[in-house]
């Protein structure tokens, strides 16, 4: 089920982000904006019982994926 080096991520996960990524036409889900370099973010974090399912994925920039991990 999962890859190496981090475990944390399925086989697909590359698959899945691109889903994500598309499915939000590359459209940060917090700002709007549009973005070439997409982050994929787990609204409930994995460590806190979130699953990698994508009603639990949006897609971000990098600046607001930084400042809702500098929130948490």
């Amino acid at each position: 089920m999962y890859s190496k080096p981090d475990e944390r991520y399925p086989d697909n996960w590359n698959k899945l982000r691109r889903y994500i990524f598309s499915r939000d036409k590359y459209k940060c889900r917090i700002c709007g904006r549009t973005t070439k370099h997409p982050q994929c973010h787990h609204i409930v974090p994995v460590g806190r019982g979130g699953s990698h399912h994508p009603n639990n994925l949006i897609t971000v920039c990098r600046r607001c994926h930084k400042n809702i991990h500098h929130i948490l």
